[in-house]
């Protein structure tokens, strides 16, 4: 994976029994090198290290280098290595589309058969076997491998499926180098995750816009999928052609969120790319500005703008939202409850004067009775707000944030693998089994389509480690190892 091209991790390795002895092939202007030898330990700042394993196994091993002063360059690389007699790694990952659930080998090494017990009594010989279970629930899944009947690796993890099931689609239209894609997908999914097919474009929109930096064929797929459960998945990939002859940003699409407090306006910048100038308008003639942070003279609706550009590779894109500015003369609040069904109750806590409200539920739904009940039906996150007004104006509003989860259900769980809160804004306590205890791990993050957005060697104190990281919003996969052990567990960030 290379963030930029000023450096290139490689290395060449040589086995002698259980000892490797690394050297680098790496190039570029980077000032820091590590090395992850897959079993927990790690060394960093030695070019050509030597190291001798425990334990034969195979192991994945990788080498970053990057410039920690002027953080212009990042790469690393990556080689699987036999260790002693070692012969196979079993794993798998699989996908759900409501009880029927597809199955795939991620497993190394030399075998010649397999087994999949699919934790119903039921067992499979396929390499990529499609199971259908006759009534939700959560199972454990085994995968044993084989070399001439003998057992040579084995791994079990759980599994949650039911009735739910989503199908991804879109349709696209195509202006030179620019494409508009529509969602077209339809199922209980409440996540997505597009990959526009050149190397550095990806979106959790729902309906995104994109502009290629050069003409050509692009494969651009789209993911679907259940961020609580996990309980469905879909993609859905269609190529196409874009062409040069005016438009095209390149490789930036420009896009912020913001938040407006009366006259104070903050915005923030999730634009997606390679960019390094940006600048806003804010529509009230005061000029171009470089702060995200604005207050206005008085009240009214506004044309908010920022542009983000770069020179090579060029990218120049522009985008506008309007904003309403208002000063408020309410203390709007309110609480809510709810039941396993899913039924919330909102209560009117506002204090000051108002004739009328309006409830908006964060699904699309509204409400103007004074305290309503309402039911969510497909779990989710959503952000509930209450507005009151005098005379037809806004004079207060406030908005809450609620995780709904499937009726019944109030929490996820697991046994020996736990992660809190989940979702979260990125920072994670992670709960380790005992074996992990006072253990460097590592630690790896990957997007719903399997590309990994981040990894790092922890310390597994007491069987607690605490991460913060700056990842953009949507499901990833969390992948904890040590010495030959993995666990794996779906994370959401919002």
């Amino acid at each position: 994976m290379r963030m930029d091209a000023q450096c290139f991790a490689g290395y060449n390795d040589s086995i002698d029994s259980l000892t490797v002895y690394f050297t680098s092939t790496s190039s570029g202007s980077y000032n820091y090198i590590a090395y992850d030898y897959g079993d927990g330990n790690w060394s960093q700042n030695v070019e050509d290290p030597i190291y001798t394993y425990s334990s034969p196994g195979i192991y994945e091993v990788c080498q970053w280098v990057e410039d920690t002063i002027s953080f212009t360059c990042f790469d690393y690389s990556c080689d699987t290595l036999y260790i002693g007699d070692a012969t196979c790694n079993a794993d798998y990952y699989w996908f759900p589309d409501g009880l029927d659930v597809e199955f795939y080998l991620w497993s190394l090494g030399t075998y010649d058969s397999l087994v999949w017990d699919f934790g119903d009594g039921s067992i499979s010989n396929d390499t990529a076997p499609i199971h259908s279970y006759s009534s939700a629930g959560t199972y454990t899944v085994c995968l044993s491998l084989y070399d001439s009947t003998e057992l040579c690796d084995s791994t079990c993890y759980q599994i949650t499926v039911d009735s739910n099931s989503c199908e991804a689609d879109f349709s696209y239209t195509i202006n030179n180098l620019d494409i508009t894609l529509s969602n077209l997908s339809s199922g209980g999914f409440n996540a997505v995750e597009w990959d526009f097919g050149d190397g550095f474009g990806f979106s959790t929109q729902f309906n995104p816009s994109y502009s290629y930096f050069l003409a050509g064929t692009y494969e651009v797929c789209l993911y679907v999928y259940d961020s609580l459960n996990f309980t469905c998945y879909d993609e859905y990939c269609v190529e196409l052609t874009v062409t040069t002859g005016g438009g095209g940003g390149g490789g930036c699409d420009a896009d912020f969120d913001y938040e407006a407090v009366e006259l104070d306006l903050e915005v923030t910048n999730t634009s997606g790319g390679t960019f390094l100038t940006e600048f806003w308008d804010y529509g009230d003639g005061s000029g171009i500005s470089f702060d995200t942070e604005h207050t206005y003279d008085e009240p009214g609706l506004y044309d908010v703008c920022l542009t983000i550009g770069n020179l090579i590779p060029f990218c120049l894109d522009e985008y506008c939202q309007e904003v309403q500015i208002v000063q408020y003369t309410c203390e709007t609040d309110f609480t809510f409850s709810f039941n396993e069904s899913n039924v919330y109750s909102f209560t009117n806590t506002t204090q000051g004067t108002y004739d009328a409200v309006l409830w908006e539920f964060g699904d699309g739904n509204s409400s103007t009775f004074a305290n309503p009940s309402y039911t969510y039906n497909v779990p989710g996150t959503y952000e509930a707000c209450l507005t009151t007004y005098v005379d037809g104006n806004p004079c207060g509003v406030t908005c809450k944030e609620m995780d709904v989860y499937p009726a019944g259900l109030n929490k996820v769980s697991a046994e020996d693998f736990r992660t809190y809160p989940n979702p979260s804004d990125g920072s994670f306590t992670i709960e380790l089994p005992i074996e992990f205890l006072n253990k460097n791990v590592r630690v790896e993050f990957s997007g719903i389509s399997g590309r990994l957005v981040h990894q790092e060697m922890a310390s597994s104190n007491n069987g607690i480690i605490n991460l913060d990281l700056n990842l953009p919003s949507g499901m990833y996969l969390l992948k904890v190892s040590s010495q030959g052990r993995e666990l794996v567990r779906p994370v959401m960030i919002r």
